[in-house]
């Protein structure tokens, strides 16, 4: 009978699980991974990377960020992009010292993306005074529709652009039609955004 409950209950957990890791309808699961190596101690990479709402310190992406709902048991950042490119909460779940790692969650972002969740590592690089810095991201993108042609239909009137996507737009042509493509566009974004942001954190600690 203990055999069979614990049975039962490494299915239900795995269904649980099988359940919370398929995409909604209309939806595509996506992820993302960047990395770099830095010329700097790992303690020093840490205590930039690891200072959750100082983002803004190290980010050139970021205009700002600041701790949100203080007195929670988790730490939020709210944080303002340059370039009218819109706002961006995340929700810390976990911060290890001595793994030099954080892992949290978006609630809103200007992305058409959701249950979108982020892991930051620091790590020893291959050579004394480097550390290897990882940033990967997992989340469900909305699909979009495409036209005869096979391009994005963007009939909406223009709004700001991240590298060189009009964002709002773009946004505005998903759909969670059963016809809906992946929106690699989005992928790419949310990918140059972490590339950007390793490439200034490497600049800030190797200037």
């Amino acid at each position: 009978m203990k055999f069979q409950k614990m049975t039962l209950a490494i299915l239900l957990s795995v269904m649980v699980a099988s359940v919370l890791a398929a995409p909604q309808p209309g939806f595509f699961h996506e992820t993302v991974s960047q990395s770099i190596t830095v010329r700097a101690d790992p303690a020093k990479v840490w205590a930039l990377i690891g200072d959750f709402d100082g983002i803004a310190h190290w980010n050139s992406v970021v205009e700002r960020s600041s701790s949100i709902d203080e007195g929670r048991d988790f730490l939020t950042r709210a944080i303002v992009f340059k370039d009218d490119l819109g706002k961006e909460v995340d929700v810390l779940d976990e911060r290890s010292d001595a793994d030099m790692t954080l892992r949290y969650h978006v609630t809103s972002s200007p992305w058409p993306v959701t249950r979108y969740t982020a892991m930051m590592r620091v790590s020893r690089g291959a050579t004394p005074g480097t550390a290897v810095v990882e940033w990967r991201g997992a989340f469900d993108v909305r699909g979009i529709l495409e036209d005869p042609d096979g391009a994005p239909s963007l009939d909406m009137p223009p709004g700001p652009l991240v590298f060189g996507l009009d964002i709002e737009t773009y946004n505005n042509s998903s759909s969670s039609g059963k016809n809906a493509k992946r929106d690699k566009v989005t992928v790419k974004i949310i990918t140059d955004l972490y590339r950007v942001g390793l490439d200034s954190l490497k600049w800030v600690l190797e200037r």
